[in-house]
């Protein structure tokens, strides 16, 4: 990943346009239109105002997938690690993780971060599985096409967004069975009969946080 990358994941994460991160660093839009371009590579001065504003070290933004893991310094000099995810707003059938565009990169854990490398959030939407994972929470998925009985896993239905759904492989059926106080939600059973959905596992639910929003 190149310092333009980094940068642009930076800016991205924040909300911010390209003026706005011109501003930060003391240079214009279109210098930092060209570090994103990797036409060309910002100059360790405006690398050392964009790390001081966001309280990031410049190695951070130098070094290959340094925007993955951000040591961010307290006001009181404490460091702690966390790792950038991204955040998938929808999974399809059949696309590859990587062609997928991303809402936003979020913070997690650096311990969760490194045992599951490959992993992505999804936005919890829904109560259905309210009793594992609430509505408006962030799920941690790591790519896998199997699962076993009783996983949590995101599965695309007919090329759908991706759902979350306890998964039981029995004979001839899969049954993807929701998990929540909501009566109203019910399993749904799948024979692989021609004419029926399609499915396709994404990946298997590993860990969640809150979301920003949620109220208690």
């Amino acid at each position: 990943m190149s310092i333009g990358n980094n940068i642009k994941i930076l800016r991205n994460k924040y909300g911010l346009s390209q003026q706005d991160l011109a501003d930060i660093a003391g240079v214009t839009n279109k210098a930092v239109s060209t570090w994103e371009s990797n036409t060309k590579e910002p100059r360790m001065g405006a690398i050392e105002k964009i790390a001081n504003h966001f309280g990031i070290r410049k190695s951070n933004l130098i070094d290959e997938n340094g925007m993955e893991m951000i040591d961010y310094v307290g006001s009181n000099g404490s460091t702690h690690d966390t790792y950038l995810k991204p955040l998938y707003g929808s999974i399809a059938a059949g696309t590859p993780i990587e062609m997928l565009e991303v809402e936003e990169y979020i913070e997690i854990p650096k311990n969760i971060a490194l045992k599951y490398p490959k992993s992505f959030l999804l936005k919890v939407n829904g109560d259905s599985m309210n009793k594992v994972v609430p509505n408006s929470a962030y799920a941690l998925i790591t790519p896998q096409e199997e699962a076993n009985n009783g996983d949590v896993v995101a599965v695309a239905i007919n090329g759908y967004d991706a759902t979350l759904k306890r998964y039981y492989q029995l004979q001839n059926t899969t049954v993807l069975e929701p998990d929540s106080y909501n009566a109203e939600h019910v399993a749904k059973t799948f024979s692989g009969n021609e004419g029926e959905p399609s499915l396709r596992i994404i990946g298997k639910m590993v860990w969640f946080m809150s979301g920003y929003d949620i109220k208690y």
